[in-house]
């Protein structure tokens, strides 16, 4: 029997998306919506184990203050359990800053959760590229942008602040 696929039950415009997916229908449900500076401890602490990089909390004020619509998290039942936050960096463009998923979330399609409901403010906002910048090492990260029609664009050298190269990503509706 083929898992259900994932039902939206609402649009995204500022009320939260809810996804049914055959985990969630065991357990509570996936629950995408706006970040609020209440979600800042665990967005941090997301960053720190997944992407290895330690922001000041002024960072994400910032980024939720450019795109509000573009900052979403992921919460199964009371915990916040992954992140996208983007910003829209030229007319038409969105650039993601950093998609993030606890290691013990990982692989239970909250990150496609996130990136469903972003492309789908970005698509509704009349956006037309994406881009983003991705650990060179990061082979799950790159299959799982490639997925969503990211193309490699540029080798970033010495990218990240541990001097680790990186690759810039580019995604056209």
């Amino acid at each position: 029997m083929a898992s259900p696929s994932p039902s939206h039950t609402s649009s995204f415009g500022g009320a939260p998306l809810r996804i049914k997916s055959a985990l969630a229908l065991r357990g509570p449900v996936l629950r995408v919506r706006p970040f609020s500076p209440q979600d800042l401890p665990p967005v941090s602490a997301i960053v720190r184990d997944a992407l290895r990089e330690n922001y000041p909390t002024s960072l994400y004020l910032d980024i939720h203050r450019w795109w509000r619509d573009g900052f979403l998290v992921a919460e199964e039942g009371s915990s916040v359990v992954g992140f996208l936050a983007a910003v829209v960096s030229a007319p038409q463009l969105a650039r993601v800053l950093m998609l993030a998923v606890y290691g013990t979330w990982r692989r239970r399609g909250i990150g496609s959760a996130l990136m469903d409901a972003f492309l789908k403010e970005c698509a509704m906002r009349g956006i037309h590229g994406v881009e983003l910048e991705v650990r060179k090492s990061n082979d799950s990260a790159i299959r799982f942008y490639t997925r969503y029609g990211f193309e490699i664009t540029n080798l970033l050298p010495k990218f990240y602040t541990d001097g680790e190269d990186g690759y810039k990503m580019r995604r056209h509706f």
